[in-house]
Parts: structure tokens; C-alpha cells; sequence
């Protein structure tokens, strides 16, 4: 397998804590299901907790996992202030390794596609499933590949949000995108900007997943796809949807890999 890439952009958590500050919309989602499956729960690249926390405000086991020891750090310190009982685990989520069978394990907004290679994503399937129960429920959570936003050229960066910055300022972030049909990975470069000049500057790349293509992975990985979404509102899944979340749980056949 290859490295996991472009993890440096995760290695300021406070930044990044404060930039996805306000992003909700998907919590009620996640928590929803973590609510149903009653625990214990796995979120897989838990980053600094934002849905974990709310989670385990709710009262669900929930547990942590991501590789990045800055975003656990962050996250261990904001359960330890609220008085929370979450485990976190510093783990590549290729390569889960706990004693504990989960109700639930999820990977939300698009964290599965830092996964570039084949053997990857198998691996990371195959080891979210060996996590789960026999009657556990796997979430997968990417988003849609937009042919229009595929074909975006290198050298025409456009407004992607607006962010606040630890100081309290405002910085407007442009994002410049290349995509690689060959690796299907989607290269971005996004500058933040106060009052015009850069302040810093992040690196990421994102491997995209075609709608049949990762029912396919699924399937090689021994998992049978019950639910298809196209967005957080649970609407169907089409062509034209944002989102792609799946609701998986371990089949009964024997068509994994390895």
C-alpha cells in the first residue's frame, strides 16, 4: 500500500478546528445513526471530534480514530473539559486494531478519500468490516464527481468559501483544481487570503469514486450496500447528487478480498 498523502494540511488543529467550526449540516445525520445503533460507535478520521463529541453528548460509546496525533490531542482536550468518556485511537484506518466489535463504524465527509490506491481502500473496507458486529452498520460518506467541476483548469482559481482566522479575521479561501483522470485523484490548491495577499496556502488531493465503481469496491471488500443517499437528508441517490453515502453491512457470501 502506498503512504497515506497530503496529511500535513491536518497538522495545525486549532486551524483547522476553527475553519470547520460551523460546519453542521451533517451532524444530525451521524448522530442520528449513532442514537440507532445504541453503541458502541467507531468514527473513522475523527479529526478533532466534531461529530464525535456531539455523539458521545448524547450519550452513545463512541470511539475515535484518526492518524494525525495533532487532531487527537485537540480532541482529547475538548471530552477531558466536557467530563466525556470517548476512547481515542491513534490508528491508519487501513489497519484498525481494537478488541471491541462495533455497532456502528462511519467515515464522514469524504475523510475515505485520502484513501488514493486500490489496495487501500480495500484494505481500510476490509478492516471497517472485520470492526463491525455481525449485525453492525458501516457508513461511507464521499462526495458525487461533478463532470463540470472535473473539467475546472489549474489556472483558473475560483471563490471557494470564507473562513475565520484564530485571530478573528476573516480570509477568503480561492481553490485552484486539477483532476487526473488516469489516478482518478482530484488535486487541490487552496490559498487563504486576508485583504488580497496569502497567508497560507494548503495542498490537498482527493480520490474520486464513481457511483458503480464503489458499489464495486464494496462488494470485493464483503459488504452488501442496503441504503444509497444522495445527501444528509437521507434524499435517493441520482446522478446529479451532491453526495454519495452508503449504508453497508458485512454479506453473507464469500466474495471478499483478500
Amino acid at each position: 500500500m502506498k503512504p497515506l498523502q497530503d496529511l500535513a494540511v491536518y497538522d495545525d488543529a486549532e486551524f483547522y478546528d476553527r475553519e470547520f467550526a460551523t460546519r453542521d449540516h451533517d451532524v444530525p445525520f451521524f448522530l442520528e445513526q449513532a442514537v440507532r445503533a445504541g453503541g458502541p460507535v467507531l468514527e473513522v478520521a475523527c479529526g478533532t471530534g466534531r461529530i464525535t463529541l456531539p455523539i458521545a453528548r448524547a450519550g452513545v460509546d463512541v470511539t475515535g480514530l484518526d492518524v494525525m496525533p495533532s487532531m487527537l490531542a485537540l480532541a482529547r482536550r475538548r471530552s477531558a473539559a466536557e467530563g466525556l468518556p470517548v476512547e481515542w485511537l491513534e490508528q491508519d484506518c487501513r489497519d484498525i486494531r481494537t478488541d471491541r466489535r462495533f455497532a456502528l463504524v462511519f467515515s464522514a465527509t469524504n475523510a475515505m478519500q485520502h484513501l488514493h490506491d486500490l489496495d487501500s481502500v480495500l484494505a481500510f473496507l476490509t478492516s471497517a468490516r472485520n470492526a463491525l458486529r455481525p449485525d453492525g452498520t458501516l457508513v461511507l460518506d464521499v462526495f458525487n464527481p461533478s463532470p463540470a467541476k472535473l473539467a475546472r483548469r489549474p489556472d483558473t482559481p475560483y471563490h471557494h468559501k470564507s473562513v475565520t482566522d484564530l485571530d478573528g479575521t476573516e480570509l477568503e479561501v480561492r481553490a485552484a483544481t486539477g483532476y487526473d483522470a488516469a489516478t482518478q485523484v482530484l488535486h487541490f490548491t487552496l490559498d487563504y487570503l486576508r485583504e488580497g495577499a496569502t497567508v497560507r496556502t494548503k495542498k490537498v488531493s482527493m480520490r474520486c469514486f464513481f457511483p458503480e465503481e464503489l458499489l464495486a469496491l464494496c462488494r470485493l471488500a464483503g459488504l452488501d450496500v442496503l441504503e444509497r443517499h444522495g445527501d444528509y437528508d437521507r434524499s435517493p441517490f441520482t446522478g446529479a447528487s451532491p453526495k454519495q453515502i452508503l449504508i453497508c453491512r458485512a454479506g453473507t457470501g464469500d466474495r471478499r478480498w483478500p
